[in-house]
């Protein structure tokens, strides 16, 4: 290292941190140039590594990993491609390991931040097992911040849990899938154990548990929810919480993401979920919590006409709300949606429907417009489900009120009727609708299934329609009758532009 700007600490940091972000190779590649570039270049590469399998790698030899997504490794100080790392790795393996291979392998692990374990190249009970044995004493994952965990039936994870355990874990997801998981009740307990001693300070807890046996986790997260404070920032689980937890629950100071799959409360408190910012509401059992809150005239939401400001409890106003899949959408659904004024991102999606008996958006132009004139700041909308069905009240209307509103929008999917697509642009052109200077910022439009057929000559109608509302639109999602066709004319005008 003979440049005196490299022997400056943090403009090395720099330097590294700027490689790791735009292209890791060349940092593994800036790693290898010189001793003193390797241990601040690795120790950058680790913090964004999440596999315990790759950490695991470490014991056979590898020395820099990046990542599994093509990127290289470093084995023994010779370079391999992402492809040859099984290979090349078996041929390392070693079933004793010097206090030097140890050192090397907690080394790593003190520099990682989140980790990710799963069926996929899960630890043995072998390795936990010598994990364990030759642990310094005190944490191995010093700076784990989150774990995302998958477990599986015999997951040799369970009793092993407490090595990775960090004084800095912020956030716990633990999932099981029903077809790959069926747990032992032996194996259920020890997982609510585990439950029960996750640290005080944990901010966010997700147990996405989806097997039959859902009752016997629930004392554990009931009791996980009681004792938690203004620590608790996030919080979701499909396991049914005791009446006392879900009342601790609504109270928390701090609550700023919660999935919700329960339904109501047999009470309910007056005042819930002060600094409530995202809602996720995954079953239709838990959709009566929107009319709730929609309705509570102490809660979150403003009373009264719509403000066209932003209101001044930024802190108890909700952002983001994904209602569950398959909801009806009708007037009833959108008088609630609507009382959320500083909603950002909105999600809500209908049952695929194949005519209109089993239609279930059932909203017109009118509630659309009534939607984002409510709700201006909207910068996602996802709203009904695009399918084959041309049975909905929704028109080509829709997608101008969209545009005239919501001026902040970059992301839009929406199921509209096409029959009179044509004769409704035309409109557009003659005047004969509500229009003004285009100033919404879609750039992402998602039609998905919905039919068009329409001649050559009216593609390139309905592409100056589209540009004329959404000047900004580069990515046209469609894929039924006469849509490859407007994403190509649209591909074509904004070449020649």
């Amino acid at each position: 290292m003979s440049h005196p700007f490299f022997k400056i600490d943090e403009l090395l940091r720099l330097v590294i941190d700027e490689l790791v972000e735009t292209g890791r190779r060349s940092a593994v590649s800036f790693a290898l140039t010189c001793r003193s570039f390797e241990e601040p270049t690795l120790s950058s590469l680790w913090k964004e590594q999440t596999s315990f399998l790759h950490l695991s790698m470490v014991l056979r030899g590898c020395t820099c990993l990046v990542n599994d997504y093509g990127y290289t490794v470093v084995v023994g100080g010779r370079v391999f491609p992402a492809h040859h790392i099984q290979y090349q790795l078996s041929q390392k393996t070693r079933q004793n390991h010097s206090a030097a291979d140890w050192a090397r392998f907690q080394r790593y692990a003190s520099w990682m931040r989140g980790l990710d374990i799963g069926p996929d190249g899960a630890p043995t009970t072998d390795t936990l097992l010598r994990i364990s044995c030759n642990s310094s004493g005190g944490p191995l994952f010093p700076k784990l911040e989150w774990i995302y965990w998958d477990a599986y039936e015999a997951d040799p994870v369970i009793p092993f849990f407490d090595i990775f355990l960090s004084p800095n874990l912020r956030r716990v997801t633990i999932s099981t899938d029903p077809v790959l998981c069926n747990l032992p009740q032996g194996q259920v307990v020890a997982l609510a154990r585990i439950i029960s001693d996750l640290p005080i300070s944990l901010e966010d807890l997700f147990v996405k548990w989806d097997q039959g046996r859902e009752s016997l986790l629930g004392d554990a997260i009931s009791s996980f929810v009681c004792q938690r404070g203004p620590s608790l920032r996030g919080f979701g689980t499909r396991t049914p919480l005791s009446e006392a937890a879900i009342h601790h629950l609504t109270q928390l100071p701090n609550l700023s993401h919660w999935v919700a799959f329960q339904g109501l409360p047999r009470v309910v408190s007056t005042n819930i979920f002060p600094s409530l910012e995202k809602l996720r509401l995954d079953t239709d059992e838990a959709l009566p919590w929107l009319h709730l809150l929609a309705s509570h005239e102490k809660s979150i939401l403003p009373k009264g006409p719509a403000s066209t400001t932003s209101h001044t409890n930024t802190g108890g106003t909700l952002k983001f709300l994904d209602c569950p899949r398959n909801t009806t959408i009708d007037s009833t659904l959108l008088s609630s949606i609507v009382r959320f004024r500083n909603l950002v991102t909105l999600r809500v999606r209908t049952a695929y429907c194949y005519g209109a008996d089993s239609c279930t958006f059932r909203i017109a132009d009118d509630d659309v417009r009534d939607l984002v004139t409510a709700l201006p700041h909207l910068n996602d909308l996802r709203l009904g489900r695009p399918c084959c069905s041309d049975t909905c009240n929704t028109t080509f209307a829709s997608l101008v009120s969209i545009s005239l509103h919501c001026p902040d929008l970059t992301a839009l999917e929406i199921h509209f009727n096409t029959r009179r697509i044509v004769r409704d642009v035309q409109r557009l052109f003659n005047g004969g609708a509500e229009r003004d200077e285009a100033k919404c910022k879609l750039r992402s439009l998602s039609v998905g299934s919905i039919p068009l057929e329409v001649c050559k000559e009216d593609t390139q109608t309905i592409v100056l329609g589209l540009k004329t509302i959404f000047p900004y639109l580069t990515d046209l999602d469609g894929y039924d009758g006469s849509w490859p066709m407007v994403m190509l004319k649209m591909k074509d005008r904004r070449r020649y532009c």
